[in-house]
């Protein structure tokens, strides 16, 4: 599961050190980059989407409950102050977390699992829109087993279903309408959802009982993928 991508904003330094140093043992999570100027970090988030803020509340240039309300888009939040007084401020703006500081190790690596749980439910509930059968059909990402490509139409297997869907498209353009991070292209005529592959060597990728070939052109960046 792709760990999640997070920033810290605080005007404290030594925030930014318990902060890293939690981090570290955290292999749900990537701390990208630390801010002690909220202005910095708004510039940041307008370039570099992220999955999750880690923000102070109190801070000498702004409030956090101004700034998080001011992004254009909004990423998870957990919010870290040493005010409890914000905290039903806080869960108004559907904040995941409330940590008091000081905060724990294990308080922490709570909130961040919360975030994390969040996120699988999030992908999990996201569809794909095709026409198949004569019919406008929704697919859950998480029901697709694999894609396989014939010609200008794909297959779709899925786990609800005992027989594929069958849809006019290439596999390229049904490629450009999944989201990237969940589904390789192994092949000419196969994509596959990451978390469903349990094995991959030199020549096949392993889906449960299901062995797929992997295209001599897709094999270096399918190795790169999976190694992440």
């Amino acid at each position: 599961m792709k760990p999640l991508d997070v920033i810290t904003i605080d005007d404290e330094p030594i925030a930014h050190e318990i902060l890293l140093h939690y981090s570290l043992h955290l292999p749900g999570m990537r701390l990208r980059k630390q801010f002690t100027c909220p202005e910095q970090a708004w510039a940041y988030l307008a370039c570099h989407p992220v999955d999750l803020i880690l923000l102070d509340i109190e801070m000498a240039d702004v409030n956090g409950l101004s700034f998080y309300r001011s992004l254009a888009q909004r990423p998870m939040v957990i919010f870290t102050t040493a005010h409890p007084e914000y905290a039903l401020e806080g869960f108004n703006v559907s904040a995941i977390d409330y940590l008091l500081k000081p905060f724990s190790a294990e308080r922490f690596e709570q909130a961040i699992l919360k975030a994390g749980m969040l996120r699988r439910v999030q992908d999990l509930s996201l569809s794909l829109t095709v026409r198949a059968d004569y019919e406008t059909k929704n697919i859950l990402l998480s029901d697709i087993l694999y894609i396989e490509g014939l010609n200008n139409y794909v297959k779709i297997y899925t786990t609800s279903s005992a027989h594929p869907l069958l849809s006019m498209m290439t596999l390229k353009e049904m490629m450009s309408r999944l989201p990237a991070e969940q589904f390789l292209r192994i092949h000419r005529s196969y994509i596959v959802p990451r978390h469903r592959v349990s094995a991959v060597n030199s020549r096949y990728i392993t889906l449960a009982e299901k062995k797929l070939p992997v295209g001599d052109t897709y094999r270096t960046c399918v190795s790169a993928l999976m190694s992440r």
